[in-house]
């Protein structure tokens, strides 16, 4: 009897497995609807350029490949935001692949915001939506991030590794004893000029050894040979006595103004080497030093850059 009952079972089973192996409509349908295609996600690809230059409305153009995932799309719409605002339809696009380009003028009018009311640091974002296949409509995710900016002509802005050099100007004072003393620590050029297309001007900071920050044309030697510790110690005293900065006008770089003693300072030489610039400058009074500047944002100086 017991093995009676252990054939029918297995009878049974076979016969269940037997129906479950044809051809059921039922079956068919739910395999195409876990393992069919349906839908289609927007990519974005080869673009070209992150950043609109504020003084080149026209001729700054970023470009971007729309491409397409999935099943076929009949369109999508292509959006665009102001600064994280609501996004403003641009077109629809009915045909994939496609190229798109915007300048700024453009990217602007598109927002509905005037090109004329930008200002570096705005950020136009293009996204997309709405995306229309045979089986539906779907939602796409694909963004590019454009960043408006300024590009200066003289952009020698930053913050550098500082080595100094004293060197003996022969001037017959306390300074030539100090001749072949180095300093090494941080200095940077702040950006004085606002004029994108004007000649460059900048000051000049160092950081002493107390961590403070000095507007110092010595670039550190008043440091090493003088043990100066105090704004009112260095070229520029800090409160209106001294006006000594750094000059760039079409790549020539000159110190311009005169120090709180009335000295008159002079680039002797210049030379670039990728990351690195080297000069030496000198004063009336009898003070000089070789200054090597390197840069650590991964930028070269310009290499045209002369005395």
């Amino acid at each position: 009897m017991k093995i009676n009952n252990i054939f029918n079972l297995c009878l049974i089973f076979g016969l269940l497995f037997a129906v479950g192996c044809n051809e059921d409509p039922i079956v068919e349908k739910a395999e195409d609807s876990l393992f069919g295609v349906a839908g289609a996600t927007i990519g974005v690809s080869g673009i070209t350029g992150s950043e609109y230059n504020i003084a080149d409305l026209d001729l700054t153009p970023i470009a971007f490949d729309v491409t397409s995932n999935g099943e076929a799309v009949s369109s999508v719409n292509m959006y665009i935001s102001y600064n994280g605002g609501a996004p403003q339809l641009v077109k629809s696009i009915s045909s994939l692949p496609s190229t798109e380009s915007f300048n700024m003028n453009e990217a602007a009018a598109a927002a509905g915001v005037s090109a004329d009311a930008l200002t570096p640091g705005d950020a136009f974002t293009f996204s997309f939506g709405e995306v229309v296949t045979s089986s539906g409509e779907y939602k796409a995710g694909a963004t590019v991030g454009v960043e408006v900016v300024t590009i200066f002509k003289s952009a020698l802005a930053g913050v550098f590794s500082c080595l100094t050099t004293l060197t003996n100007q022969m001037g017959g004072y306390g300074w030539d004893d100090c001749e072949g003393q180095t300093w090494e620590g941080t200095a940077e050029w702040v950006r004085n000029h606002t004029d994108p297309n004007g000649d460059g001007n900048y000051t000049v900071l160092t950081t002493s050894a107390a961590e403070e920050k000095f507007d110092d044309m010595s670039h550190g030697a008043y440091y090493s040979c003088y043990g100066t510790d105090a704004q009112g110690s260095l070229p520029n005293n800090g409160s209106g006595m001294g006006d000594l900065t750094i000059s760039d006008v079409d790549g020539t770089i000159t110190i311009q103004g005169a120090s709180q003693w009335g000295e008159v300072y002079t680039i002797n030489s210049l030379s670039v080497e990728g990351n690195v610039l080297t000069f030496n400058w000198s004063n009336d009074y009898g003070e000089g030093a070789d200054v090597q500047l390197t840069r650590t944002d991964g930028v070269d100086w310009p290499a045209d850059l002369t005395n």
